[in-house]
């Protein structure tokens, strides 16, 4: 469904707050905000997060409408922390809202777009499964390049790590309940990582999304964006990094350790057996401490990773077996092969099901995104 291709004139907001968190916004902010007040959104928070003094006038400015509160970082604090303090605000000083929109300061969400999310944000289902509702864009050849980048590496990412298929997981047009925000209060992440770390808790939790198609708008090729695609997506990538250089050391060790046994004794069976026996007591170390950062868990955890182990050996084995069979390959040729396949099934499972021990504080576990 299209956002705002048939918007009722008789919903009323007086219940949804509508969240902008700016860093230096331009002049046509009060604009926007002043065509969301004729809606009678319940109010507008803008959260000023250390803005420099060239933009004071545009706060001071919003601060004298009617319904918007300015809240004020004193230094530049991240988009994440600036919606943390917008969020905390709505908690203690709007208790009777059903809900929250939020939206970018540099011209990319419209007024109606942002009524249309408020008005899915209402529906009934969308309350009582407090859905978190997303305004999508659709990349097409207009999407400045960078921008479309960052959410093709991103979705790629989700559906890898999460199983989350997200058609638009960088924006910054949302909808949620409510029931969402004290969870998203205790969310990691200040700056734009905190964004994905949204969708990773309501993954973990087996939440539910929604997803409207909103206008695709980018102001002098996406000029005024804060969002750096290399630094930033490395903070939402970086496990995958590391899981992927922590590979790199196993297959290292598995592979000398299996060449020195096999050249040894002729023995597949006896060389895989060494390989993996070193290898893996390296590779749980370092993703246990260094990968998924997980502290806890003791005896269960190495129990879980033991029987992935002995999974993995197995489908790597008879996969071996099959290539030389089938295709006349060497063993180690075989093997490279056979790991090189297995790699995202063995990270799917560990970041899932071994590594995956809940964290009571945030519901996603103590592994960092």
């Amino acid at each position: 469904m299209k956002a705002g291709s048939n918007p009722s004139t008789f919903i009323s907001y007086s219940r949804i707050a509508v969240i902008v968190p700016a860093y230096n916004p331009g002049p046509s902010l009060p604009t926007l905000v002043k065509q969301l007040l004729i809606r009678d959104f319940a109010c507008v928070v803008v959260v000023n997060d250390g803005s420099t003094a060239e933009s004071q006038w545009i706060f001071a400015e919003l601060a004298a409408l009617p319904r918007v509160q300015v809240l004020n970082h004193a230094v530049n604090a991240g988009k994440g922390r600036a919606l943390k303090t917008a969020f905390n605000y709505c908690l203690l000083h709007q208790p009777d809202l059903l809900g929250v929109v939020t939206a970018d300061a540099d011209g990319q969400h419209g007024a109606h777009d942002i009524v249309a999310i408020a008005a899915t944000l209402l529906q009934p289902d969308i309350q009582a499964e407090s859905r978190l509702v997303l305004g999508v864009r659709e990349f097409d050849g207009t999407v400045p390049l960078r921008s479309r980048f960052g959410n093709t590496l991103s979705r790629w990412v989700f559906r890898l790590l999460y199983g989350l298929n997200v058609r638009d997981t960088q924006t910054g047009l949302r909808g949620l309940p409510m029931g969402l925000l004290p969870q998203m209060l205790r969310l990691e992440g200040e700056r734009y990582e905190y964004e994905s770390s949204m969708l990773i808790a309501i993954s973990k939790n087996q939440g539910k999304l929604h997803e409207l198609v909103i206008d695709t708008i980018y102001l002098d090729n996406n000029q005024s964006s804060h969002f750096n695609v290399f630094r930033d997506s490395m903070k939402i990538y970086f496990v995958l990094l590391r899981f992927l250089l922590s590979s790199m050391l196993t297959s290292f060790v598995d592979f000398l350790v299996f060449f020195l046994a096999f050249t040894t004794t002729a023995s597949l069976p006896l060389g895989m057996l060494c390989g993996r026996g070193v290898a893996q007591g390296v590779n749980f170390l370092v993703n246990k401490r260094l990968v998924f950062r997980q502290h806890n868990g003791g005896h269960a955890v190495f129990a879980r990773y033991l029987a992935l182990v002995v999974l993995m050996g197995l489908l790597s084995f008879m996969m071996i077996r099959e290539l030389q069979m089938w295709f006349g390959l060497s063993a180690l040729v075989a093997k490279l092969l056979a790991e090189s396949v297995l790699f995202v099934l063995s990270f799917s499972v560990q970041h899932d099901l071994v590594f995956a021990a809940a964290n009571p504080e945030t519901g996603t576990g103590e592994k960092a995104p």
